[in-house]
């Protein structure tokens, strides 16, 4: 009966609260509003002025229990005010009551000798986390169910309706009905307001994952009405972009069929069965269904990437990127006019400028790309592989294409800057599609065409590597590239201005990065098609032939090709060959100093440290999902024990000193969804990437295997022993 008391005191307090002002405290709002019926000032009152003063608070309460209340705190048939309104508002009669009760329940429970029974909070969390497993359709499924059975739509079920969903729902999932249906029923009366009940199932979100439902709607509703059509919405769902699309776990059907019906089951909900029929999704429907399924995501960054990513949301406008918009806008393409008297107008007279030009004049795609090859070139080798991954970044959906904001983005990101009509170009010639690019060919067109010298000299690297460049099956072992690249015989080297080990460095971080994001060198071998790639990209960055026949003849130690050869292909000997096929004449490599050379270099000094992310989920893909893959690539033949690699992660995270093993241990003990010391198979491989501790997919596996008494993907109870597990305090200790 106290319990029940109490629940109605704390309904009746938060009517109060609710209109209550910020300037003032609720115990002077009641005592006024109380004082108020105290005709005579005596500062008591009668039970019949204590009703009509509480009435516009006890809306639903009956008269009973307003009389229970007032005999709770009145004293010899009066109330006084100033008493009543401390105690009622702070609640010190309602907990000394519940304390009583407590005390009362443990002696009668000590003295019987029962025991403990799960509190219906545990029910509660072992429900919270089997729907949330279940993923959107298990709390709308859930919902749906108490709707079908509530056909007269009071909101209200009994015990034996409220037993029996449970039942259905939940399964195999043994579940005790009664706590929960005393925790949540209304008083008075044995029927249980389901609401109730999913509210209490739900988590709230915090505020950034507010922040992102609310820039949700705001981009669906252009004319903040508040209200958005459904086919609209449906419309406006990218189901490309969703993560799980993008890892090719799911298509986009499946994704825009999930959403769909469980939007639909949701505002159906809410709504009751007998609701009036409508397409329009009011904001706070669209908000607590993004409340409702807000659980199924561990952390707030997975959760608002998904809204980011699946209604647009990082494409919305953006006044950094449109702002370069206005440059090429004033008098582009327009007769340019200057005074000539005092009335009149002459055409074509002002001298041409950044700003006032004919569009025809400035945007040849050849013109174009050579200033952006030129710019990339400046800043090095480094920068042009970056290059390459933030254009492959942006590209959400994994199609190969980008539309004008994702190639803006990327642009931003890589530092290339775009005039409006250079950009008008750049889409008409690489455009497959309207408003999109394709990738290769704007990579074909950036870095131009490799020559036939060029090309021809890449093949005969590739031969001296022991590959065949005709052969489409030959490979070669990435041990075999690091052993025979030659860094003391680079030109920069020997001139004196690197360090063999920056050159090597370079070189092995640069083009293992390049296959990373191109999805090359599968199984970890090298083809002649991820080399000839490669030195795309190098070609671009040097402009001059004889310094690019310099670098890889020297660093791949190429054998000269016969004179004989290159007069049998028609093409003109350079200078350095016709003087070394002459036997009077000295050769010039016989000091070793290469010819002086103020032009870019491949390897330039001014090259910025690289800061590309590695996490993105489309280098992350396996080789059935997609030809993207991560690449494989390994330049060390190691072994695959267990001890090899943990002592590896050991070195990789002791360069980053305590901080390393502080993110680590955080990282561990966030994906501990269960508290039990476990970690799923797919939180390990996340928590690889992000971290970027350096192992392999193999090696992953193999120290989950170690680490985990099965071999399935999902961590469960320790007690079933028939999940995998991967025990993160025993990983802790093998590390230490």
């Amino acid at each position: 009966m106290a319990k029940d008391m109490n629940r109605i005191e704390e309904a009746v307090l938060g009517k109060i609260q609710q209109r209550v002002h910020s300037r003032t405290t609720e115990e002077t709002f009641l005592a006024r509003a109380l004082r108020h019926h105290d005709l005579s000032g005596a500062g008591f009152l009668d039970l019949d002025n204590f009703t009509r003063a509480m009435l516009p608070y006890t809306a639903g309460v009956s008269d009973k229990d307003v009389r229970a209340i007032f005999d709770r705190y009145a004293e010899e048939g009066l109330l006084p005010i100033r008493a009543f309104a401390h105690e009622f508002t702070s609640g010190v009669r309602r907990e000394a009551d519940a304390n009583d009760q407590v005390g009362f329940a443990l002696g009668e429970e000590k003295g019987q000798g029962q025991g403990d029974s799960e509190a219906p909070e545990e029910v509660l969390e072992r429900l919270r986390d089997y729907l949330y497993e279940q993923g959107p359709r298990g709390i709308t499924s859930l919902a749906a169910a108490m709707r079908d059975a509530d056909p007269q739509n009071a909101r209200v079920i009994t015990f034996d309706v409220f037993q029996k969903v449970l039942s259905d729902a939940f399964g195999d999932l043994q579940v005790d009905a009664e706590p929960l249906f005393d925790l949540l029923r209304q008083p008075h009366v044995h029927l249980l307001p389901y609401d109730e009940f999913l509210l209490a199932l739900k988590e709230e979100p915090g505020p950034p994952r507010r922040a992102a439902i609310r820039g949700a709607f705001r981009r669906l509703d252009v004319a903040s009405e508040g209200l958005v059509d459904l086919t609209v919405m449906l419309r406006a769902f990218n189901a490309q972009r969703h993560p799980q699309v993008s890892a090719g776990i799911r298509t986009a059907e499946e994704v825009r069929e999930e959403f769909a019906d469980t939007l639909k089951d949701h505002v159906s909900f809410r709504r009751g069965q007998r609701s009036y029929p409508t397409n329009l999704v009011a904001w706070e429907e669209f908000e607590d269904y993004y409340k409702s399924i807000s659980g199924c995501f561990p952390s707030d960054e997975e959760f608002c990437g998904l809204l980011e990513k699946v209604w647009d949301l990082n494409k919305a406008p953006d006044a950094s990127v449109e702002g370069r918009v206005a440059l090429a806008r004033p008098a582009a393409g327009a007769p340019a006019k200057v005074r000539t008297g005092l009335h009149h107008w002459q055409t074509n007279t002002l001298p041409t400028t950044v700003t006032h030009h004919k569009v025809e004049l400035v945007t040849q795609i050849g013109d174009v790309m050579q200033r952006a090859r030129a710019l990339i070139a400046r800043r090095g080798l480094r920068a042009a592989v970056d290059v390459v991954q933030h254009f492959y970044a942006a590209d959400d959906d994994v199609d190969d294409q980008l539309d004008t904001y994702e190639f803006r983005q990327a642009c931003r990101k890589a530092g290339l800057g775009f005039r409006e009509a250079e950009e008008v170009s750049v889409f008409e010639a690489c455009a497959a599609t309207k408003g999109k690019i394709q990738l290769p060919a704007f990579f074909k067109l950036l870095h131009g065409e490799l020559g036939g010298m060029r090309r021809r000299l890449v093949e005969r690297a590739f031969g001296a590597l022991g590959g065949d460049a005709a052969d489409a099956s030959s490979r070669v072992s990435p041990a075999v590239l690091k052993e025979r690249f030659v860094a003391q015989a680079h030109p920069l080297v020997v001139r004196g201005q690197l360090e063999p080990g920056h050159v090597l460095a370079e070189f092995l971080d640069t083009f293992s990065q390049l296959a990373h994001v191109l999805g090359g060198c599968e199984n970890g071998m090298v083809s002649f098609a991820d080399f000839l790639a490669y030195y795309e990209v190098v070609s671009s960055t040097v402009e001059n032939d004889s310094l690019f026949d310099l670098i890889v003849q020297r660093v791949w130690d190429v054998p000269k090709a016969q004179p004989r050869e290159a007069w049998a292909d028609g093409e003109a000997e350079s200078p350095r060959r016709c003087r070394a096929s002459l036997e009077s004449a000295p050769s010039p490599m016989a000091e070793r100093r290469p010819p002086p050379h103020a032009g870019p270099s491949a390897y330039a000094m001014e090259s910025p440290q690289r800061e590309a992310k590695q996490d993105h989920r489309r280098f992350g893909r396996s080789a059935q999902a997609s030809a993207i893959t991560k690449s494989s690539i390994v330049f060390d033949e190691r072994s695959s024990s267990v001890a090899d690699v943990l002592n590896r992660l050991r070195r990789s995270i002791a360069l980053r000193g305590l901080r390393g093993w502080l993110a680590l241990v955080q990282r561990l003990q966030n994906h501990d969804y269960r508290r039990n010391g476990t970690i799923m198979r797919l939180d390990w491989q996340r928590l690889n990437r992000v971290l970027g501790l350096g192992l392999s997919p193999e090696d992953q596996e193999l120290l989950f295997k170690e680490l985990s008494q099965k071999k399935k993907g999902a961590a469960m109870d320790r007690a079933e022993n028939n999940r995998e597990q991967l025990g993160s305090c025993f990983m802790l200790a093998e590390l230490n």
